[in-house]
């Protein structure tokens, strides 16, 4: 490796740091936040998503129940179709002969 490679690397690795330290000291805030004001805005955000699930539910809950009524009918048709079967094939059958 060359002495030119070597300090190339050297200095991209070292600025690559630098950058990362400075980027991460910057991101912590000087002071903490009003613990009061936080809870507040919490609770209003807590609110907000319970309103916005319960939206959800309801609309899930009207979607099955449209496809239990769907199923439901199918079942029905089913079962009519099946006594009908049933009912030709006991028509077509001859009586049992009793010795």
């Amino acid at each position: 490796m060359d002495w030119t490679n070597a300090i190339t690397l050297a200095g991209v690795f070292i600025g690559a740091a630098t950058a990362a330290y400075v980027g991460y000291s910057k991101r912590w805030p000087a002071k903490p936040d009003n613990p009061v004001l936080t809870g507040i805005a919490l609770g209003y955000g807590d609110k907000e998503q319970t309103e916005r699930l319960i939206t959800e539910v309801r609309g899930c809950r009207v979607a099955l129940e449209a496809l239990a009524d769907k199923r439901v009918d199918e079942m029905e048709h089913m079962q009519k179709e099946l006594l009908e079967r049933l009912d030709a094939q006991e028509l077509r059958r001859p009586a049992p002969r009793r010795r």
